[in-house]
């Protein structure tokens, strides 16, 4: 399987790309990664999607979910002293 890195559009100050394949049964899958400034915050893993598009559409869709619940946890005073994880306690 060959693999391709496509970079995924996200708000400023976070970066994301997505490393592509085509598997033998001709569906496509891939890891993404999000990073806030420079530090990795989330990997998120696309599995069996019909069409290269529709993975890409799949890995942009999870990313903007993943930005939009980190932004509020982040500017509601967390001190930044540990890693911190969308939806945990």
């Amino acid at each position: 399987m060959d693999t391709v890195r496509f970079d995924i559009h996200v708000p400023e100050g976070w970066a994301c790309w997505m490393d592509l394949a085509r598997t033998p049964h001709g569906t496509y899958a891939g890891l993404a990664e999000l990073r806030h400034q420079g530090v990795a915050r989330c990997a998120l893993v696309i599995t069996r999607q019909l069409s290269r598009e529709a993975a890409l559409q799949r890995a942009t869709v999870r990313a903007d979910h993943f930005v939009r619940q980190w932004v509020p946890q982040r500017s509601q005073g967390v001190d930044g002293s540990g890693p911190t994880v969308p939806g945990g306690a």
